[in-house]
């Protein structure tokens, strides 16, 4: 059994209280504390919100640690309207779900400084000033902070070493006991109050709502050291620990400004997202034009979009030409050109020219979905995630018992009241709960960053928990092997064959009709009777020409001549599709097509079948051509029973899937990893762990290469932010650390787990659309041998 609160195991004899158990009394305590909310693995039971509700994204400045996710979770719910809060401490930005009927969205920022946070909404350009606040604490944490250790080292550290006596500064005696005093009350004055002001601020949030977090532990450590020197300044002039509290304040604010500079360099990606998603759109009505939310679009609204706009939803273009940044959405850095009856992505960005675009069928936004998405998985905390966070949580009040602890023991074992008070300083601050809060969330920040810039989408939350090793890799074949478009392989039959067909298949919409209407343009034909999922009868000048399968000419009981079927028969394999062509009662001509297979396939299975099992699993009832690069081949599979497949195989080792449509939907939920590739359907993405939008099948290498870096990478973070809690508490608690070392290492412990965390997973260099998967060897070869967490 394992502990409610934080998940670590239980003792043979484990507390219990109220129906739950814990392994320690910390725990038990913070139980005590906050009750069932501390313990809640899952949350509260979802509620469906109503059908008018609206979600808002705002970023958040001042977030510190996973406790103030919690604070803020708990605090925005209480302004009416506000339905529900989910914070990301590492993004600095939080999701709202609210009901505009009671509160505006221009009101959400004002309910989030009730938390003692600035907050504004994603779509809100950041004022010019908002930077100066925190660069002016900065520069006179700086300037002021210097001067507090120097006038300490010259003055206070002596006596307190024992290397001088009081009576030696005789000679300066008014420097020394008067104006250095006085000036170290000064400087350090301004420095707690002024430039540590949010720290104050924060920690006076978390005592109103009673959710202690990691500024109350920094402020009561600061008041602490402040209020003993002021104290002492009328008693004892040379006995001050103003530096404890102005080094403390300096630099948690210079660590403080790095770690937010290198968690904004994380996020980029996920922000960029979010700024480019709108949910509002300039819309077409009663023959003006309006601004109105996604919700309120209807299939075949017209919205315009002027030049440096993000497309709103997905649509066709009816009018206008224009360049298109689509980065955001495929991976591509040069901007695509697009114009009348060409398909868009919500989320691109126009950069030149006028667009008037019609809404399809359905209204929905690849840029929406990929917030929502990019947000989930990086908000999330179920797991190995949501462990940490209860055990940062946790951690401030134990280490708020732990300090009170140790300052008593001293004072009973004897030791001075200034000795004891040290050493409960110094556990108050040595201890460092914002690297558990940052091992999980930045690394997958960095990683998401870096599959972005890769075209590939990270869409689920507990991906990086899972083990990188993959022993057996099940290809899907059509839409990923193969590009799902059909092509014209053989022409057979007199002149004049060709031309007629594909005046005939224009009008139909079936993918081999696509590729035999191509053939020729100058035809046109009349007359058209189609016959859905067999072929097409119409009239091409006086004939009446059908082209189509067997079925077709069966139907019609029209004749296929032996000699002709037998040379289609030599020409044909298991992967070709024939389409009789013929006028009159009589086929004279037929028209061979195959699903077109992806030039780089070979390489990457290659590649795969190094480190690797490799099985094709197809729908399709032939798989000639690909069988002799695999290991294994099912061919046939209906969908429903493809999950059963993965499942047998899963029997064998851990199982990676990789497909693209709605029927691998269940293959790719059952796969311990799966990869949707190409243009996957919503279901196909929705049940993936990746989506590699696009037709770059080498990009699976590089997919299966960042899982494996960022889980490592997360082990190191936890590892050492677990080693250094272990080692530097329980120094400070025994006094052979003092405030002013705790204080530095504190803050180098968040900076090494910031700067470990943004390091590049994998080379920053984008694949090009000529590279082959060979050049990847190395990087299958990592993620096969790395060992499991």
């Amino acid at each position: 059994m394992h502990c409610t609160l934080c998940g670590l195991p239980n003792p043979k004899s484990p507390l219990r209280e109220a129906g739950h158990e814990f392994c320690c009394h910390g725990c038990r305590e913070v139980y005590r504390c906050f009750g069932e909310a501390v313990v809640t693995t899952d949350g509260p039971v979802a509620v469906a919100p109503p059908p008018q509700a609206r979600e808002a994204f705002l970023w958040v400045e001042g977030m510190h640690c996973a406790s103030c996710e919690y604070l803020i979770e708990r605090l925005a719910p209480q302004t009416p309207g506000i339905l529900a809060a989910a914070s990301s401490y590492a993004s600095g930005t939080i999701k709202i779900t609210y009901d505009p009927a009671l509160i505006d969205e221009a009101q959400l920022p004002a309910a989030i400084a009730r938390a003692g946070y600035r907050a504004r909404l994603h779509d809100e350009a950041a004022p010019e000033h908002d930077e100066r606040p925190e660069l002016l604490r900065l520069l006179t944490a700086g300037c002021l902070a210097s001067p507090v250790m120097m006038l300490t080292l010259l003055f206070v550290y002596p006596v307190h070493g024992g290397f001088v006596q009081p009576e030696d500064y005789a000679a300066v005696s008014w420097m020394a006991f008067t104006a250095t005093p006085l000036a170290l009350f000064a400087f350090t004055t301004l420095l707690v109050f002024y430039v540590g002001w949010p720290i104050l601020r924060g920690a006076w949030t978390a005592l109103r709502v009673g959710v202690p977090n990691m500024d109350l532990l920094l402020a009561l450590s600061i008041l602490a050291a402040y209020a003993y020197s002021t104290v002492q300044l009328f008693r004892d002039p040379l006995d001050l620990y103003f530096e404890v509290a102005s080094t403390l304040v300096a630099v948690v604010t210079i660590g403080r400004f790095l770690e937010r500079g290198a968690r904004l360099k994380a996020t980029r990606e996920l922000t960029g997202i979010l700024r480019a998603w709108s949910d509002r759109a300039c819309v077409l009505r009663e023959g003006r034009y309006l601004v109105c939310g996604l919700g309120e679009l209807a299939p075949g609204d017209r919205v315009f979009v002027r030049p440096g706009e993000a497309i709103p939803v997905d649509g066709e273009i009816v009018a206008g030409q224009g360049a298109i940044d689509e980065s955001l959405m495929t991976g591509e850095a040069f901007p695509a050109s697009r114009s009348a009856g060409e398909r868009v992505m919500g989320g691109s960005i126009l950069l030149e020219g006028n667009l008037e675009i019609e809404v399809g069928e359905r209204v929905e936004s690849r840029m929406a979905n990929l917030s929502h998405l990019l947000w989930n998985m990086q908000s999330a905390s179920g797991g190995m995630q949501g462990r940490v966070d209860r055990l940062a949580r946790a951690f401030v009040p134990v280490v708020m018992m732990l300090a009170a602890l140790v300052g008593l023991g001293f004072l009973v074992a004897g030791a001075s009241p200034e000795k004891a008070l040290l050493a409960s300083l110094a556990t108050l601050i040595v201890s460092c709960p914002c690297t558990f809060g940052l091992a999980i969330p930045l690394t997958a920040a960095t990683a998401v960053g870096t599959a972005l810039r890769r075209g590939i989408i990270v869409s689920s939350a507990d991906l990086f928990e899972k083990s990188p090793r993959i022993d057996i890799v099940v290809l899907d074949k059509t839409g990923t092997l193969s590009s799902g478009e059909m092509a014209v392989v053989e022409v057979i039959g007199p002149p004049g064959t060709a031309a007629r067909a594909a005046a005939v298949e224009r009008h139909s919409a079936h993918p081999v009709a696509k590729a035999i209407a191509g053939l020729d343009a100058a035809r046109t034909a009349s007359e058209v009777e189609l016959h859905p999922g067999r072929g097409v009868v119409a009239r091409v000048g006086a004939d009446r020409v059908a082209v189509g399968s067997r079925t077709l000419f069966a139907t019609l009981g029209w004749e296929i001549p032996a000699d002709l079927a037998a040379r289609v028969a030599d020409r044909r394999d298991g992967d070709s599709v024939v389409s009789w062509v013929g006028r009159e009662g009589r086929a004279e001509g037929a028209i061979v097509t195959r699903d077109r297979a992806r030039p780089e396939w070979i390489d990457v299975v290659t590649t795969l079948r190094r480190h690797c099992r490799v099985v094709l699993l197809t729908g399709a009832e032939h798989s000639n051509g690909y069988a002799e690069h695999v290991d294994e081949v099912h061919a046939g599979v209906p969908p429903e029973a493809k999950a059963a497949v993965i499942r047998r195989l899963k029997m064998q080792g851990r199982v990676a899937m990789i497909g693209d449509g709605s029927n691998d939907a269940p293959a790719l939920a059952e796969a311990d990893l799966g990869i949707a590739f190409g243009a996957p359907t919503q279901l196909a993405a929705e049940a993936a762990d990746m989506v590699i939008p696009g037709d770059r099948l080498e990009r699976v290498l590089d997919a299966f290469a960042l899982v494996g870096a960022a889980q490592r990478r997360i082990r190191q973070n936890l590892a050492w932010a677990l080693s250094y809690n272990v080692i530097a508490v329980p120094l400070a608690m025994t006094g052979f650390l003092s405030p002013l070392v705790a204080a530095v290492a504190m803050s180098a412990s968040s900076l090494l787990v910031v700067a470990n965390s943004t390091r590049a997973l994998l080379p920053e260099t984008k694949v090009g659309a000529g590279d082959t998967a060979s050049g990847q060897t190395e990087t299958v070869a990592e993620v096969r041998r790395s060992p499991q967490p």
